[in-house]
């Protein structure tokens, strides 16, 4: 990867519905030349897709929160299992560390942000901290590749 190649995983984490027209003017080079870059991307898995950015707030969900969970026991694939059939949580990931696994979850109401705690804690304890703002937004650190001497 090259610093053309990150500035164009930058430019389509910013917008990755952007045309090759518009890629090519923020880095410089041609259309075609874009083009062929991106698919080189897709093709070695740098790329593995593209997805919206939603609004939990105007779907009706404005309560985000954190849940750190330590399973009961651990490495239980049925809880794993059960977790994932829950439709509150939004992302959910193991961790070394104490909790075994942090999850992302947005609810509708306060009701339901009590009701998905006491869902979440029949596997074990858990610790819920609710989610003011974003500081950083999604991003990759590309920056980290040039002092890498990638």
């Amino acid at each position: 990867m090259d610093k053309y190649d990150r500035m164009l995983l930058a430019a389509l984490i910013e917008n990755g519905r952007a045309t090759y027209a518009e890629l090519a003017r923020k880095v410089n080079l041609s259309a075609p030349a874009v083009a062929e870059r991106v698919a080189k991307l897709e093709s070695s898995g740098v790329i593995t897709g593209y997805q919206a950015n939603v609004d939990m707030a105007k779907l009706g969900l404005p309560i985000q929160c954190v849940i750190e969970l330590r399973l009961a026991q651990h490495g239980n694939q049925k809880a794993y299992d059960e977790l994932a059939r829950i439709p509150q949580l939004t992302e959910c990931y193991r961790v070394t560390g104490d909790p075994c696994m942090i999850m992302r979850a947005a609810v509708a109401s306060m009701p339901e942000l009590e009701d998905l705690i006491n869902r979440v804690a029949q596997f074990g304890s858990s610790k819920t901290s609710i989610v003011l703002s974003s500081a950083i937004e999604r991003r990759v650190p590309l920056g980290q590749l040039e002092h890498n001497g990638k």
